[in-house]
């Protein structure tokens, strides 16, 4: 079962990613979805990308946010659905709660949908 990380920052998380064999943060990944990481880190997982991925059939979509988990073996866990986010400052706030709901377990990992959940849906 994924363990949620427990990162200090935002390259720490890279890193491992990197480290472990993986390719989300890689430089061809970052620009085909144009992707930015944000620096901030809630309770050393969670943190928000931002995307604005090419439509060859209409004009660019707007920039949108996601609000992401890492593990810890570097792997990025996305929690709603991708581009869920309007507003980097709703992305950053669901991201805090999120943060805190992991921290104080009212939200974990459920591994037979591979989804974060509250707690009161796992005891179910």
């Amino acid at each position: 079962m994924p363990t949620i990380g427990k990162f200090h920052s935002v390259s720490q998380i890279k890193s491992t990613n990197a480290s472990n064999g993986r390719y989300f943060f890689s430089d061809q990944t970052m620009k085909m979805f144009a992707c930015r990481v944000h620096d901030t880190l809630y309770s050393g997982c969670v943190f928000v990308t931002s995307e604005r991925p090419p439509s060859p059939y209409s004009v660019t979509p707007p920039r949108a946010y996601t609000v992401r988990i890492a593990m810890e073996d570097g792997g990025i866990e996305t929690y709603g659905s991708y581009r869920d986010y309007a507003t980097r400052a709703q992305a950053h706030a669901e991201a805090q709660w999120l943060g805190n709901a992991l921290r104080n377990g009212t939200v974990a990992y459920n591994p037979n949908t591979y989804k974060f959940e509250t707690t009161e849906l796992l005891d179910c």
